[in-house]
């Protein structure tokens, strides 16, 4: 379970280091086994901006997505 957690404590580390930077953001996403590497973002831009951040989070969210349909694909294809 350590393992688990260590991306949320990493993210805490980073928030706190970068304080003086301001904070736009931050996200730590830890998929289910299998599903791949957790995703880390933390965004020093202070202006405020939610819809950059929550689109910078989709547009990784649906790379990893991307990834996973591609091997699902790959692995389909393999087996014909």
């Amino acid at each position: 379970m350590a393992e688990k957690s260590a991306s949320f404590h990493e993210m805490a580390q980073a928030i706190e280091h970068n304080e003086k930077q301001g904070f736009g953001g931050a996200v730590v996403i830890v998929p289910p086994e299998g599903g791949g590497e957790p995703i880390s973002l933390l965004m020093l831009d202070s202006s405020g901006d939610p819809a950059q951040f929550y689109s910078t989070i989709m547009t990784r969210i649906q790379l990893v997505l991307q990834r996973l349909q591609d091997e699902k694909q790959r692995v389909a294809s393999f087996g014909r």
